[in-house]
């Protein structure tokens, strides 16, 4: 009876030992598999990873072209044509701007007399800074002279000429402003402002007198007569 117990102890001990061994290499394989997976999982990372370096090294060409492409269009934009060349200004010239119309001197313009008068359409094109112009003023039966000395341009291709009226006082003065289609000339003096406008193609225009022209404005009256209204004085109260 001792003897079969020792053999069932005995036998039990070694199916111990045998589970023991059969568990221990599970035991040691089983961390490989989780380092295996952590390791997939940063190859997985660093897969997803690259496909954004390779598009940024795909967007960066294609922003080079862009510019370049940019850069050759300004390049094909034509560049705007030069101006005529213009002579040089003879310093002792004197340039008559215009001329009056000897077979038809005069007109009406807004009920104030105009005169006719006729311009060089090139002396119109050939303005410059230093000619010296001479202005006929039919009215005043006189002409002035005036050295253009500043010059600047506005919007739309229009270009302003200025000088003072030689041996004239601060107020007398010459602005030439030409436009495209038309010029238009201001001439002041102590004896009223004078204006013209010219036909840049026929030269054509006329002298008119704008302290006459505001007269006739001044002198209109339409206003109708307001009728009187009596009044009766305040009377004192005797109580």
């Amino acid at each position: 009876m001792k003897n079969s117990k020792i053999i069932i102890g005995a036998g039990a001990l070694l199916v111990g030992v045998c589970a023991a061994v059969v568990l221990t290499p599970a035991l040691k394989t089983k961390p490989a598999s989780s380092v295996q997976s952590v390791s997939s999982t940063a190859g997985e990372k660093a897969q997803s990873v690259a496909p954004v370096k390779s598009d940024n090294a795909s967007a960066a060409p294609s922003q080079a072209e862009t510019t370049a492409e940019a850069v050759s269009n300004q390049k094909d934009i034509p560049l705007p044509e030069p101006g005529p060349q213009l002579a040089e200004v003879d310093p002792n010239e004197v340039i008559n701007m215009w001329k009056v119309d000897d077979k038809h001197p005069t007109s009406e313009d807004g009920g104030v007399t105009a005169y006719n008068v006729q311009v060089d359409p090139t002396i119109v094109t050939s303005l410059q800074m230093g000619q010296t112009l001479e202005f006929e003023i039919p009215q005043l039966n006189q002409s002035y002279k005036a050295q253009l000395t500043s010059t600047h341009n506005q919007l739309d291709d229009v270009h302003v000429f200025k000088g003072k009226i030689e041996n004239g006082s601060n107020v007398e003065n010459v602005i030439v402003t030409r436009g495209e289609i038309e010029t238009y000339v201001t001439v002041s003096t102590e004896q009223g402002v004078y204006t013209t406008r010219i036909d840049n193609k026929t030269g054509r225009s006329t002298v008119v007198s704008e302290t006459d022209r505001l007269r006739t404005i001044t002198n209109f009256n339409d206003a109708l007569p307001a009728p009187e209204v009596p009044i009766t004085p305040p009377q004192k109260d005797n109580g």
